[in-house]
């Protein structure tokens, strides 16, 4: 069986690495991508196969732009011959303000992102995969349940934005030989958390912090469970969650509590 390949966007760092290199951990050749092609270089040397002979490619891409995205599918089709799994992992989260006082500008890069970038990456993931089938994953994120979120609120609307996207995508495909899925990863500690975890007032940083430590994950542990589900699935349509609400009542028991938080701060 040839090896297959995924493209992971968002991949130079945090939870899109660690997917990445989960997956190439399973024997999957990897498109490590993301703005910066000197970040996607660092991160695909600092990844490792365990002997499985796959491998990694670096290649720099603007979700926001088709045209970047194309030349993203041609690159990797070039080198590895066809592209199996589209992951859209990248998004950009900017917090801290309500609706009312949110900026443009950064309402409409999260739009930008997070939004029309993961429907532009979709469509060229359709295209790719249409000739011998596979499957599309759309990171989702805080609102995707549809929930409102406070002082998120903007971000919040992105996501729950694509969820909606995911399952017209899905519906849309259901005839085809590809795969449409989310998965829900929580509150994973990323450099994007960690830079907004900062604008946190210093009156509020204690109780914030002790709901971060008892929903909060390590990227690697979250990655480690989407390269699962990325592997083994073969439905089309369903969304994942790690962050259940059982698995949140089973940390409050803990009789001692969780501390993820600590080791990334300084």
């Amino acid at each position: 069986m040839a090896r297959r390949t995924a493209v992971v966007t968002g991949s130079s760092h945090g939870l899109g690495e660690a997917i990445a290199r989960a997956l190439l951990e399973r024997d999957i050749n990897v498109v490590v991508c993301g703005p910066s092609l000197a970040a996607c270089r660092r991160a695909a040397q600092g990844m490792r196969s365990p002997g499985t002979g796959a491998r990694t490619l670096p290649v720099s891409c603007d979700v926001r732009s088709r045209r970047s995205l194309r030349r993203l599918r041609r690159i990797a089709e070039e080198e590895f011959g066809a592209i199996d799994l589209w992951v859209n992992n990248a998004g950009i989260a900017l917090t801290g303000s309500d609706l009312a006082s949110l900026a443009e500008t950064d309402w409409r890069l999260m739009v930008d992102v997070n939004l029309t970038g993961t429907l532009l990456a979709c469509q060229v993931a359709v295209q790719a995969l249409q000739a011998r089938g596979g499957a599309i994953y759309n990171v989702l994120g805080a609102g995707a349940d549809g929930m409102p979120v406070p002082r998120m609120g903007g971000y919040a609307t992105t996501k729950a934005a694509v969820t909606f996207l995911t399952r017209s995508l899905a519906q849309e495909t259901a005839a085809s030989n590809i795969r449409v899925c989310g998965l829900s990863p929580g509150l994973v500690i990323t450099r994007g958390f960690l830079r907004e975890h900062a604008k946190v007032p210093a009156a509020m940083r204690e109780e914030r912090e002790k709901v971060v430590n008892l929903i909060a994950d390590h990227p690697r542990t979250v990655g480690r469970w989407a390269a699962r589900i990325m592997d083994t699935n073969r439905a089309s349509g369903r969304v994942f969650n790690w962050l259940t609400p059982g698995k949140i009542r089973q940390r409050q028991r803990l009789k001692r509590p969780r501390d993820v938080l600590s080791g990334y701060l300084g």
